[in-house]
């Protein structure tokens, strides 16, 4: 699998993407589910949607693109691929390698806990949320949620035909959230913090 970026959106994303908070998220997911690669970045979508529905951010501030099988989180996966032993120029992905192990079969194995001092409340609540999620219905019905409108629509012909990915945006994410205009708002304010939003349902959790 490759993910595609132009050069300068992925210099600018990057700078917004914290490697701290992205491994402590992951070895979280990892710790409670024992899953592979590809459950744990759908399991990372979720809970970036729902934490952006909530409080108008990303945990990490990832860049998602969809692919064939799903939403994937861009820098994360490069990380990922980093410990397994691809060539990174980021150096910063280096430290990862002190928490993962990538085995055959895309299986990651968690060589020390995750320091969960690096996640605030709301994101830890958002990561749990999605784990309870994962131990009722499993991870089938995980990559089912994962398949949204969000991802359906840049995963379009045209993009099967011709691209490996297609980049997601965070308003085209927050398009089906009950509060979507409130969240778009938010999202093109230049200065915008941290939104805090009425609590309100998700739609992946409505699901199940």
């Amino acid at each position: 699998m490759q993910v595609e970026m132009t050069m300068s959106g992925r210099q600018a994303n990057r700078a917004a993407f914290e490697v701290d908070k992205a491994i402590a998220a992951t070895a979280l997911l990892v710790q409670e589910t024992n899953e592979s690669l590809y459950p744990i970045m759908k399991m990372m979508y979720l809970a970036d949607k729902l934490h952006l529905e909530k409080f108008g951010r990303f945990i990490a501030g990832e860049q998602y693109c969809a692919m064939e099988k799903g939403p994937v989180p861009s820098f994360t996966y490069s990380m990922l691929k980093h410990v397994r032993g691809d060539d990174s120029s980021d150096k910063d992905f280096l430290r990862a390698r002190e928490f993962f192990v990538y085995h055959a079969n895309h299986m990651i194995e968690l060589k020390k806990a995750p320091d969960l001092e690096e996640l605030s409340e709301s994101e830890i609540n958002s990561l749990r949320a999605v784990i309870d999620t994962y131990k009722r219905v499993g991870k089938w019905a995980i990559r089912d949620m994962s398949h949204d409108s969000a991802w359906k629509d840049a995963w379009t012909f045209i993009s099967r035909l011709f691209k490996k990915s297609a980049r997601m945006s965070k308003e085209s994410i927050a398009q089906e959230f009950d509060n979507a205009d409130e969240i778009i708002q938010h999202l093109r304010d230049d200065n915008p913090g941290e939104a805090r939003m009425p609590e309100k349902r998700t739609h992946w959790r409505e699901a199940v």
